[in-house]
Parts: structure tokens; sequence; C-alpha cells
């Protein structure tokens, strides 16, 4: 017999019902009236995205008002929904430079390799992902997945796809452009090490981008649950060194990079500057940063008096940006 679920399950709620929920929880409808801040839910954004940015926020720890929010007005739970929505498309930007940069660095790192012409490294990788044990031919899927694209199909066309057998001899100039990032950093992995390079020292750090970069490709809050403790493993040393040289001291960067978000951003700021190659491309990216971080962010600051979580944070990358992301007017 099955069970019935149905009573465990929460019910819908009307926007018209969401208000009055949000001020039982005692966030407050006083610099965003309540009819405001249904036609934003209703036009603008969804209960659940801008709601969850209320965990950036104390609670009365005992008394009367116990596990209810301390000074939230739903402006501030609006504003921050903005700024996120902003900061996705910054770091977007940055993660797709980094993923067009690093494959210019294989391509062109490759060259000074007496034994590669360009098919060897390939094919051992794909010899590789055809036996694997735990994951077989999961590259050679995703690759035949392709095939049904209209663009990809003319670079496939001269290749024998037969799904029982195992790929070879694509060029790595035409590998690196149907792959996906995540498989990227994977064949970055493999190369480096087959090849004892220097570079295999950024996989763990591209690894942790690659997480932020499948958060902001799904519109996925990146600035909610700052205050969340979930990533207790040893932060990479080059990111050490790099916060040290930003004046970020011990105490500091174990508490921020104790949280999975944070340091993921973090990892992302610090790698692109090491990988992205084009002066262009980086002012272009300092200029962005920098407005959203010294403009937009700041707008409405006085929101943030009493948040000493979202005043700590951003001091901590106040410190990383303006050392790392002048414009190139202000280097002196």
């Amino acid at each position: 017999m099955i069970e019935n679920t149905q009573s465990f399950l929460r019910p819908m709620m009307k926007i018209s019902e969401l208000v009055p929920y949000l001020k039982e929880k005692n966030i407050k409808f006083e610099i965003c009236n309540e009819y405001d801040a249904e036609k934003y839910l209703r036009e603008n954004n969804n209960y659940y995205n801008v709601t969850s940015y209320k965990n950036n926020f104390a609670k009365y720890p005992c008394g009367e008002f116990t596990g209810k929010y301390i000074d939230l007005d739903f402006a501030y739970l609006k504003d921050l929904s903005i700024i996120d929505y902003r900061t996705r498309l910054v770091l977007f930007k940055m993660i797709i430079d980094i993923e067009h940069y690093l494959k210019i660095r294989i391509l062109n790192s490759i060259e000074d390799i007496d034994e590669e012409d360009g098919y060897n490294i390939v094919n051992l990788y794909l010899k590789k992902d055809f036996n694997d044990e735990k994951n077989p031919r999961r590259v050679h899927d995703s690759i035949r997945k392709k095939v049904s694209s209209d663009y990809y199909q003319k670079i496939f066309s001269k290749y024998d796809l037969d799904k029982d057998e195992k790929i070879e001899n694509i060029p790595i100039w035409e590998f690196l452009e149907i792959i996906t990032f995540g498989e990227l950093i994977n064949f970055f992995d493999f190369y480096t090490n087959t090849y004892n390079l220097e570079d295999n020292k950024y996989i763990f750090i591209l690894r942790e981008v690659n997480k932020l970069r499948n958060a902001v490709a799904h519109n996925s809050c990146v600035l909610s649950e700052l205050d969340k403790k979930d990533n207790p493993y040893k932060p990479d040393t080059l990111i050490t060194n790099y916060l040290k040289d930003c004046g970020i001291g011990k105490e500091n960067r174990k508490t921020k990079l104790a949280n999975s978000r944070i340091r993921q951003i973090t990892y992302t700021l610090y790698l692109f500057n090491i990988i992205v190659s084009s002066e262009g491309v980086k002012q272009n990216v300092n200029h962005d940063l920098r407005k959203l971080f010294y403009e937009r962010i700041i707008l409405n600051k006085e929101y943030y008096n009493n948040n000493e979580l979202l005043k700590s944070i951003y001091n901590y990358f106040d410190k990383i940006i303006e050392i790392n992301y002048r414009n190139k007017d202000e280097i002196v």
C-alpha cells in the first residue's frame, strides 16, 4: 500500500500570502512597502530566491522574538537579490574568459613538447576515458551527444563516431572546442600530469571555479548563506599566499574560506589574472568589477550598518579587488 504523503507536503502559498508570512518572521515592510514587495515578487523575482538572503541576517537568540529576524526589511532582501544578479554576470564573464584562455595556454604550451603532434595527448586521454573503470566512456558519450548539433556536425563529419568504438585522432585544437569546462579541467589535469608541467598546481583551484561556473550558469544565488561553514578542507597554498599579499590575516582567511561560495569567488578572482593573458580583457573586467563593487554594492550601504557578517565579507573582498583589480590609469 502506498503511503499518502500529501499531509507532509508544505502547501504552495499565493503571493498575497507571502507578505503576512514574512511579517511573522519579523521582516519589516517600511522601506519597501507591502504593495511594492508583492509587485516585485510577481514581476521581477520569486519568493525562494529573494528570501534565500535572509540567512545573512541575525535572529534573536532568546526572549519574546526568539528565532525571528533582527533589523531586516524586505528592501534589504530585494537589494541583495539585485546585487547577486549583477555579481553573477561579472563572475560568469570572468569564468568564460578563464575557460577561453586556459585553452590558449594549453595550445601554446604544447608547441614546446617535442613528442607532441597535437593528436597524441588527445588519443591517450580518450583511451583512458574509454577504458575507465569507474566512469567508462563519459567523454565519448558527451562528444556523441553533440553530434546532433549543426555546428558540431561540421567538426565530427570526418571522424568515426560509432558508439561501440574508441574515438581517435581528433586534433587538440578541435578537441578543446567540443568538451565542457569540467571536461577541459580533467583533460588539463591529465595533460599536465603526463608531461609533468608546473601548471598542474592550478587543478584544485580550477575545480572550485567550475563549481561556481555551474552555479552562475544556472542562475543560482551566490550571495546567500554566507555565514555557513561548509568547507572544512585546507585551502590551496597559492590562495593562502595570495590573501597574505592582500593583507588578509590568518583568522580572517580561515573564517572566509570555510564558506564554499566565498572560497569559489576568491579562487576565481585569483585565477583570472593568472590565466587571462589579454590586457584588454583584464581591463574590461576590472572596470565591470570595480563598478559593481564600488558603486552598485554600496548604493544602499546604510541597509547593512548593523550587519557585521556582510560588512566583514565586503572588507575581505575590498582588499583583494583594491590590490589586484585596479584600472590601468590607477597603476603606479
